[in-house]
């Protein structure tokens, strides 16, 4: 027979130990944890927890009707990327609604307050819509008012109420410090130029202004350049705030950085316009590509020299103070807004894509594949119910994240989900770099 003593020992020992792996376990081997951070994480991708749903009637769906960034060429995904500023419009909005159009040109915003859903509706198709990147008591929003007629509007959050509304073209967007919206036309006639202006975020509007292109030391405007305001066209008139007249071209882009900043590139040349006593006037301009780089900075391909590859330089965002950047460093990713820097030496995209160093804190994003698997049953269910969810979604789920919210939506068809993400450190470092 075993004596009562070892029996005892056994037993606290084993208690011991138990006690021990439950202290250790959940916690990564960086804090001193008995297993690493991703398999605690792979463990915890099987289930989400829903913070809200949504129930679609048949004919409605989060898609935009009409939108046409004048710098976004290829389609953009539905989804979107990381829901930065810089990004094409996605109808999912943050962490906070949805913009769905219906049958019948009818329309509507819905937003998750209070534990509730607030409903924006409209009479007209959704183009675009966005709320600011700062508080986001700010909806921008742009219809499609008849064949060829758009029209922006700025609304107060929740309470819905209209700050000012403009005609415009089919986009609109804040800039990246969500202090001021952006809008443009096209000429009718043709010309190789957009007119933009830029709005503020409160009812009052200021005086109409047009950027003369008089600055000394800088090139004048093109011969028959609209530079007051009586040589623009009736709808150019009648655009509020502050405008100016860009030169245009396909493949043309523009990054509106700060309320006071907007970078164009069209052609072989760039210009970075400052706002100056509600006027637009250019601080810099030259030759080459501009490549934005955020948030903080933006990228100068410089002309090509013949056997050498284009000189390059980096400058921060709110001013053109170019340092010239190694040639031996690899290229720059492809110019694209689905790119978040994250220092000065590496980038990804919402999809993984990689460039350049290593980046510790950014692990390999896998909720979306979860969020599928998880929730492919319901969309098989809905596709059984509806006709229309093949047509709409035809290979599975539609997943939307928002990392830096830390949430993700996702719509099976017949209903939208908003689910929480699992914490990991790649959501903390995509909201820290978002934020800077």
């Amino acid at each position: 027979m075993i004596p009562k003593r070892y029996l005892f020992a056994s037993m606290f020992i084993a208690a011991m130990l138990m006690l021990l792996a439950i202290v250790q376990a959940p916690r990564s081997t960086r804090e001193g944890g008995a297993v690493v951070e991703s398999a605690a994480v792979e463990q915890s991708l099987q289930t989400f927890e829903t913070l809200a749903e949504y129930r679609l009637l048949d004919g409605w769906a989060p898609r935009f009707q009409g939108a046409v960034d004048p710098d976004q060429e290829q389609p953009w995904p539905y989804g979107g990327g990381f829901g930065s500023p810089w990004e094409p419009a996605s109808a999912y909005l943050t962490d906070q609604g949805l913009a769905l159009n219906g049958p019948g040109g009818r329309s509507e915003i819905i937003l998750w307050k209070g534990l509730e859903w607030r409903h924006y509706r409209f009479d007209a198709p959704i183009a675009s819509a966005r709320l600011d990147p700062l508080r986001g008591s700010r909806l921008l929003v742009t219809l499609s008012a008849g064949p060829g007629r758009f029209e922006t509007r700025l609304m107060e959050v929740p309470e819905g109420r209209v700050l000012w509304a403009t005609d415009s073209g089919p986009w609109s967007r804040f800039s990246w410090d969500g202090k001021a919206v952006l809008i443009g036309l096209k000429p009718p006639q043709g010309e190789a130029g957009l007119l933009l202006a830029t709005l503020p975020l409160e009812p009052e509007l200021p005086p109409a202004t047009l950027a003369p292109w008089d600055e000394k030391g800088l090139p004048p405007a093109p011969r028959g350049w609209p530079v007051r305001q009586d040589h623009l066209w009736d709808d150019g008139k009648d655009l509020p705030g502050a405008r100016v007249m860009v030169p245009w071209q396909a493949g043309g882009r523009l990054w509106f950085p700060q309320q006071d900043r907007l970078w164009v590139s069209a052609g072989g040349q760039w210009t970075l316009w400052v706002l100056e006593s509600g006027v637009w006037k250019r601080s810099a301009a030259g030759a080459g590509t501009l490549q934005a780089l955020p948030p903080r900075r933006m990228g100068l391909l410089g002309p090509e020299r013949k056997g050498e590859p284009a000189p390059r330089s980096v400058t921060p965002a709110d001013r053109a103070e170019w340092e010239k950047v190694d040639p031996s460093l690899a290229a720059w990713p492809a110019n694209d807004p689905a790119w978040l820097w994250f220092g000065d030496g590496a980038a990804a995209t919402a999809w993984d894509q990689r460039w350049g160093g290593e980046t510790p804190d950014l692990p390999r994003e896998r909720q979306r594949e979860a969020l599928l698997k998880a929730f492919r049953p319901e969309w098989r269910t809905a596709l059984g119910l509806r006709a229309s969810v093949k047509g709409w979604i035809p290979e599975g789920p539609e997943i939307a994240l928002r990392e830096a919210w830390e949430v993700g939506w996702v719509w099976v068809g017949d209903r939208a989900i908003l689910v929480r993400l699992q914490p990991t450190a790649r959501l903390r470092t995509v909201r820290s770099a978002l934020k800077r």
